[in-house]
């Protein structure tokens, strides 16, 4: 009499139907020499992150693949990412699979066991799909059955706190990297955010070079005008970067205007002030060709933007301006300076402001300037 017990916790078994071997063999699970049972080795680890959006917040999400293939040096380790964002993953060597957030990701969870799931967003979707996830551990958020957001640690719940209390998040004097490093017990916290560069990219932006008439021995600083759309506030002056870029253009730099379709305003409005040897790197780049453009300066200067995270993550020194988000959350890895607005409200994480002068428009281009003077 045949034997149908069933080794549910077989790799090979894809839970809602028979597997290839008892398909196209009639192997029956007792008999098969072909099971894989799930592993709990640390060795072996499978690991999938959740982390869908926004762009600049994946790419500073990075900085744990270091930590984690660290821990466990033979792991695989998939990312789900909103296909908008998954730009900013393509060709990093520690990531086996990028699983974007579209119809095929519920077969990619259904037939996918994991040691560790790591959930790093509040999201309701993040949270669920972490729910949803088959896995051993869960690092990070995921939610109960009455939809309550379980914190995996002490220092996830923390951050929860954060999220949902503006004035915490004010007083917070951490790093999104070192809370981020916490809550996934890695050893440490200042890993590098990872930017790949790839070799046609670079050839392009060498030849945006020749084509502008650049020479190699100038000194290009980079300025990022825009904020993206969510965060308006986060903009600074136009004046204050067209000061900026008159004063470094006297100096006999190259100023490179930096920036997406949603910039675009802010780039033409510079740029019809003919201020000379002031360039558009073109506002409709790839992700490859504008992190490429960003590792032709030598300085940046930008608002809290992804445009910040790309440039620390090429060990680029930055000048960055901050008024309504947290000074203190974003790491730029002593390659710089922080300026912040002066108001007593700084930090509001408000989307609008009804004052006359906004703690951006406090910040003064002398400032800005001099900050910029020291590194370019």
């Amino acid at each position: 009499m045949k034997n149908f017990t069933i080794n549910t916790d077989c790799l090979n078994f894809p839970l809602d139907r028979p597997c290839s071997y008892q398909k196209n063999d009639g192997i029956l699970c007792e008999e098969c020499n072909q099971y894989k049972k799930i592993s709990n080795s640390q060795e072996n680890k499978r690991i999938l992150i959740i982390k869908l959006g926004a762009m600049g917040d994946v790419l500073r999400s990075t900085f744990v693949l270091w930590g984690l293939k660290e821990l466990y040096p033979k792991s695989t380790i998939s990312w789900i990412v909103d296909s908008k964002n998954a730009a900013v993953l393509e060709h990093n060597a520690f990531i086996n699979n990028i699983i974007t957030n579209d119809e095929n990701l519920s077969n990619f969870l259904i037939n996918n066991f994991f040691d560790i799931v790591i959930n790093l967003d509040l999201a309701f979707e993040s949270l669920s799909l972490a729910k949803l996830s088959n896995k051993a551990k869960v690092m990070g958020f995921t939610l109960d059955d009455n939809r309550n957001i379980v914190a995996s640690n002490d220092f996830a719940l923390q951050w929860l706190k954060m999220s949902a209390y503006d004035e915490l998040k004010k007083n917070n004097h951490f790093t999104y990297q070192h809370w981020m490093a916490q809550i996934v017990s890695l050893p440490k916290d200042n890993y590098e955010i990872i930017v790949p560069l790839q070799k046609k990219a670079q050839e392009k932006a060498l030849n945006f070079l020749n084509t502008n008439n650049i020479a190699l021995s100038k000194k290009i600083l980079g300025i990022n005008p825009g904020a993206g759309k969510r965060w308006n506030l986060k903009k600074w002056t136009l004046e204050g970067f067209i000061e900026t870029a008159k004063h470094f253009s006297k100096k006999g730099n190259i100023v490179l205007l930096l920036g997406g379709k949603q910039d675009e305003k802010e780039i033409n409005a510079i740029l019809k002030e003919n201020i000379p040897d002031v360039i558009s790197a073109g506002t409709n780049n790839t992700i490859s060709d504008f992190f490429a453009k960003i590792n032709l300066c030598d300085t940046v200067l930008c608002g809290d933007t992804m445009a910040l995270h790309a440039a620390v993550g090429l060990k680029k020194n930055v000048v960055t301006l901050f008024g309504p988000t947290s000074i203190n959350e974003i790491e730029i890895y002593s390659r710089g300076l922080k300026i912040q607005g002066k108001k007593d409200c700084i930090t509001c994480y408000k989307q609008e402001c009804y004052l006359e002068n906004n703690c951006m428009q406090t910040i003064k281009s002398r400032e800005v300037i001099n900050a910029i003077e020291k590194y370019l």
